[in-house]
């Protein structure tokens, strides 16, 4: 898809209610969906941020048996680490009766984790998979999941998940360029005046950053208002 066909529709929304805007927004994208499949797919990304959308979303009242939820991204580092993105994901949400599908990150030692997960994906999401709703942060330098600035797994094509080198300390697994452009909704959420020059440059499909690599048709961006205070 081109870039002149994308267009990413921004609501500025205040703190007190950016929370509750994005979980709007993704349990009314899942409930569509289950209307003509049997199940749905979301994926969530990392940080601290996001806890309050994760917690107002698992009080909507969605299917939750039917839906899978992954991860954008993660780092590889051991189970229960206050660095796994998963640890405080499942906290966040609380005790919802969905089914977790968290990357691989053993697969660097064991194959077997890796096609594991890409099958279970496969029979949630289809072949190709299609997730219904991919929730997406933004870093200062521009990248989203961990599609980072000079790192060969910007130009994966051909997998569903890739392996990044050292960043930040740490290798990452994440879902590539083709699984997020492929996605039924893009949801960015942002907030903070520190993203203010990322989002000025992703809105303007600034090429020099990763996040203008997710080109899914539908894309919403949910930020609080000082994040366009440049």
């Amino acid at each position: 898809m081109a870039d002149d066909d994308i267009d990413i529709q921004v609501e500025s929304v205040e703190p007190e209610r950016w929370a509750a805007r994005a979980a709007d927004l993704t349990s009314a994208e899942l409930t569509r969906a289950l209307r003509d499949k049997p199940r749905a797919t979301l994926a969530v990304s990392g940080g601290r941020s996001p806890r309050a959308y994760f917690q107002e979303l698992s009080s909507r009242n969605v299917a939750w048996d039917r839906i899978t939820i992954l991860q954008v991204d993660e780092r590889e580092v051991p189970e229960g680490s206050p660095e796994r993105n998963l640890t405080d994901q499942i906290e966040s949400f609380g005790d919802l009766d969905a089914h977790w599908l968290p990357l691989p990150v053993s697969a660097a030692e064991d194959p077997r984790a890796l096609k594991a997960f890409v099958e279970d994906l496969r029979n949630d999401a289809g072949n190709p998979p299609v997730i219904d709703v991919i929730h997406l942060g933004l870093g200062d330098d521009g990248h989203t999941a961990s599609l980072v600035p000079g790192d060969p797994v910007l130009e994966e094509q051909h997998h569903v998940i890739a392996r990044t080198e050292l960043y930040n300390g740490t290798h990452r697994l994440t879902l590539t360029e083709p699984v997020l452009s492929r996605a039924g909704l893009i949801l960015w959420l942002i907030s903070g005046a520190n993203k203010a020059d990322a989002v000025s440059r992703l809105l303007a499909r600034d090429p020099s950053i990763p996040g203008t690599l997710v080109k899914a048709k539908r894309q919403v961006l949910v930020a609080t208002p000082d994040v366009f205070e440049l």
